[in-house]
């Protein structure tokens, strides 16, 4: 009787190790990720990465015309009262965008008229270049 009662553990202690999921190693490092990717030239640090398309002929350009109505050298955007963007979006007004580079934003103030292109990478918006008219 001993040895069947001793059977019988051995049996369920076997399937209950079967379920268990297998020892980690509690001084391991937790997963981290490390970007290898160059940093975009006069972009602030704290800008949302625009969508990770690597199929460029997703990318479009759109020209917009608008008056600046902010300036935001800090960030890198612009706010803008704009016209219709055709294939893109309706009139808007006081809409910010981020810019490729800040450098672009040293020429404009406030009340300029201004041409610009906007790049649309699967949603994610930026204005890649801008000019007063």
């Amino acid at each position: 009787m001993r040895e069947q009662f001793v059977l019988t553990s051995l049996f369920f202690f076997a399937a209950c190790q079967q379920n268990t999921p297998p020892a980690t190693n509690q001084t391991a490092r937790p997963n981290t990720t490390i970007s290898t990717a160059a940093p975009v030239k006069g972009n602030a640090a704290n800008v949302p990465p625009a969508a990770n398309t690597s199929d460029k002929s997703k990318i479009k350009t759109f020209n917009g015309k608008g008056v600046v109505t902010k300036i935001n050298l800090e960030l890198g955007s612009v706010a803008l009262d704009h016209e219709e963007i055709k294939g893109l979006m309706p009139a808007m007004e006081d809409m910010e965008f981020y810019v490729s580079d800040r450098k672009m934003l040293d020429k404009l103030k406030v009340g300029d008229k201004a041409d610009f292109v906007l790049e649309d990478n699967a949603g994610a918006e930026r204005i890649i270049s801008i000019k007063k008219n």
